[in-house]
């Protein structure tokens, strides 16, 4: 939900950080973006969606930093699902 309003107030005490990467952009376009908590047999997950080339640039650098800043090893790589 914070997200969805445009606030990223949480990584950055996560991070402490003031600027996480791509924040500043999906907070400017958050109307342009959509996410929904989706269950799965594992646990959950949240799907990102927008048509809005910066804010899908945006949300590329953010979700790469937070693989990098908490090593999870996922792909960086960007794919269609």
């Amino acid at each position: 939900m914070m997200f969805g309003s445009g606030n990223f107030d949480a990584p950055m005490l996560v991070h402490d950080s003031s600027h996480v990467p791509g924040t500043t952009v999906m907070a400017d376009r958050r109307e342009q973006i959509r996410y929904t908590y989706v269950e799965t047999p594992n646990g959950g997950r949240v799907d990102i969606v927008t048509t809005d080339p910066q804010a899908l640039a945006a949300v590329h650098t953010f979700l790469t930093y937070q693989i990098a800043e908490h090593k999870t090893g996922d792909v960086t790589a960007v794919s269609e699902r």
